[in-house]
């Protein structure tokens, strides 16, 4: 019966070291994807920004040669 009760609490302290590496690992998962969403709203403004100053500049000619 101590094995037995041994062996129960070994696979709860394994069970309960498990569930605690999930929530961290969740945790990451969750801080990686908002800094991906703070990179990707970054992105859009940079690109908003180099368009809008695209279309003020003067748009350069170009020549042809025969």
């Amino acid at each position: 019966m101590n094995e037995v009760s041994e062996r129960e609490k070994a696979m709860e302290f394994m069970l309960e070291s498990l569930i605690k590496m999930l929530g961290k690992s969740n945790h990451r998962v969750d801080d990686l994807n908002k800094r991906v969403l703070q990179l990707e709203s970054l992105l859009r403004e940079t690109v908003m920004q180099n368009s809008h100053a695209q279309k003020r500049q003067t748009p350069k000619r170009l020549t042809i040669m025969n």
